[in-house]
């Protein structure tokens, strides 16, 4: 069977039929991820380390961002660039970096409208609400 073929069991739900190799396969993976970002989590741990490949991945769907390495979802500056295509990926990046508020201020001043997926605690800080209200991050 060719990945077209295999790709059905992904399409009717049906992982455990998918030959691991498959999983490697930077095409297959996208067509499944593209089909349902949640196919991200069968995807070798190659390809979750994979920054050009997660790239490509989280413009379509954020939430696939939660299967990508935890290394990667603790990449800084990896993380600021995904935050210009799908602000959304703040719901997935490592806790430690949802709790630094240098970190949430440098997302928010690359896209203010981050701030509808950052941590609670942060939508009361003083800081960040009089930089949103005074104008002072870009949209």
């Amino acid at each position: 069977m060719n990945k077209w073929d295999i790709l059905e069991y992904v399409l009717k739900d049906e992982h455990d039929k998918v030959p691991k190799k498959f999983w490697s396969d930077e095409e297959f993976v996208f067509h499944a991820v593209h089909w349902n970002g949640f196919n991200f989590q069968y995807a070798s741990n190659e390809l979750k380390k994979n920054e050009k490949f997660i790239s490509k991945v989280v413009k379509y769907w954020s939430y696939t961002f939660q299967y990508a390495d935890l290394s990667i979802r603790k990449k800084e500056d990896f993380i600021l660039e995904l935050v210009k295509y799908n602000a959304e990926i703040i719901n997935y990046i490592d806790d430690s970096l949802k709790k630094n508020k240098k970190f949430i201020l440098r997302v928010l001043s690359i896209y203010s409208d981050a701030y509808n997926f950052i941590d609670e605690s942060f939508k009361r800080d003083n800081e960040i609400l009089d930089k949103l209200k005074n104008n002072k991050f870009k949209k």
